[in-house]
């Protein structure tokens, strides 16, 4: 149950943000803009207050980028008191005052946000310098002031209809931030260059029927479905259950994919993955847990048991796939053994990526090392699918002694893609985790913003 706060905690609070806007005034010598929430009541914070909180925040930071105005300091807390952030921005305080009534005006998720601009002199530009007038009530068309004064409604009402307004808004619009942020994933992962025997902006690996377009377009139709599978997340009850609803989206996510390419398979892996990915990250958000650890713990939540379910009653009579073949003859688990791990691999590769980023290494080179690394850590079904077991395992084991002796260069890639390429080998297995991986890296990046 969320903590209430008494009126000496709000003094407080209110004091604090006063100091913490004067610090920020005095060290910047520019305006700032202190965004808290609007919330009835003895309970300022809770899961739903928070997710609102950030959409408020993105649509905010979003507004003062469009202007043109550059932010010099961010700061976000999140207090017993209720979320605030402080925004000092280089910029007109009264542009910024307009920036954050078309926030707050926008919808109705904007009413309950509270947007304050302080100038360089300490003083606070109202709405009515805007030409704006007086926000009205939630719940009638008064002014909001009088009601609040004279409680004309009480706690209860208010906090009703504030629950409603964020459960009718934020989750559509953190679906479409999550889907666009696989989608991004997958267009950087295809973007990446040199990939040995994968399609990139050189060229197209070991893929006579396709190149860096054909990935474009199909990973841009597969936006709804990481939609979905999002929402499938948020508002599951059960893990498995989860899981079921999403195979039959990811089925006709499969079919859209095909629809777009022609009948070629760009991203048949990365509906399986990457959309466990999306609805685990659901999952995280309805409990406010969203982190790394937390997401690849839900797809083990999500998946337990998938191998053993999908692979353990097969026979050479009833074997349909490569990926089954492959277990029957070999006991390859492929990507199933890899979620119901937790994507072991991909937590290994997204903290190798990002020391890359943090040494110099700019997001090609790094992300072309870290498909080389994962592609050292994995049995690859697309490997062994096309070179057979023999060959994929020298491909892992000439991969893991690079990583541990040498480092691995652009030549080397290179050289090693032209080689893929005559003996027709793609590391697609690889390729799907490295877009994975980009995806909780851009995950992080949100949520630490």
């Amino acid at each position: 149950m969320s903590e209430q706060v008494t009126l000496e905690m709000m003094l407080s609070c209110r004091e604090n943000r006063v100091r913490e806007q004067n610090s920020l005034i005095s060290s910047f010598s520019c305006p700032v803009i202190s965004f808290c929430m609007n919330t009835a009541g003895p309970v300022k914070t809770s899961v739903l207050v928070r997710r609102a909180f950030r959409c408020g925040i993105r649509r905010l930071e979003g507004g003062i980028l469009a202007s043109g105005a550059k932010i010099l300091s961010k700061q976000i807390q999140y207090n017993t008191t209720g979320p605030e952030a402080f925004f000092c921005v280089d910029a007109d305080p009264l542009v910024l005052k307009i920036i954050a009534c078309e926030v707050e005006d926008a919808d109705e998720l904007g009413r309950l946000f509270d947007i304050d601009v302080i100038a360089v002199d300490g003083s606070k530009i109202e709405r009515t310098q805007t030409g704006r007038p007086e926000r009205l009530c939630l719940l009638c068309s008064n002014s909001a002031k009088i009601c609040s004064s004279r409680r004309l409604h009480s706690v209860e009402q208010l906090w009703e209809r504030t629950e409603k307004i964020i459960r009718n808004t934020v989750p559509s619009e953190e679906a479409d931030l999550i889907a666009s942020t696989a989608v991004k994933a997958l267009l950087y992962e295809v973007c990446v260059t040199p990939k040995p025997g994968l399609v990139d902006r050189n060229n197209s690996g070991a893929h006579s029927d396709m190149d860096i377009y054909t990935f474009m377009g199909s990973a841009s139709a597969l936006y709804p479905y990481f939609r979905k599978a999002y929402l499938l997340g948020l508002d599951s009850e059960d893990p498995a259950s989860c899981f079921k609803d999403l195979r039959k989206e990811g089925l006709e996510a499969e079919r859209t994919m095909f629809l777009e390419t022609g009948g070629v398979n760009t991203h048949k892996g990365a509906v399986f993955t990457m959309g466990i990915v999306c609805a685990a990250t659901g999952i995280c958000a309805s409990s406010d847990i969203i982190s790394t650890d937390n997401i690849l713990s839900a797809c083990r939540n999500m998946t337990s048991g998938i191998t053993q379910n999908d692979l353990g009653g097969l026979t050479e009579e009833n074997c349909r796939t490569k990926g089954q073949e492959l277990f029957l003859k070999y006991g390859i688990t492929g990507i199933r053994g890899e979620v119901e791990k937790g994507l072991p691999s991909v937590r290994s590769a997204l903290g190798f990526f990002e020391s890359l980023l943090k040494q110099g290494d700019s997001f090609d080179r790094a992300g072309a090392k870290t498909l080389y690394r994962i592609t050292a850590c994995i049995d690859d079904t697309s490997l062994i699918a096309r070179g057979g077991p023999e060959k994929a395992d020298a491909v892992k084991k000439q991969a893991q002694s690079m990583m541990k002796d040498k480092e691995v260069t652009d030549s080397y890639l290179e050289d090693l893609d032209r080689t893929f390429i005559r003996q027709n080998l793609s590391p697609g297995g690889a390729a799907d985790l490295l877009a994975v991986c980009f995806f909780l890296h851009f995950i992080k990046e949100l949520n630490n913003g």
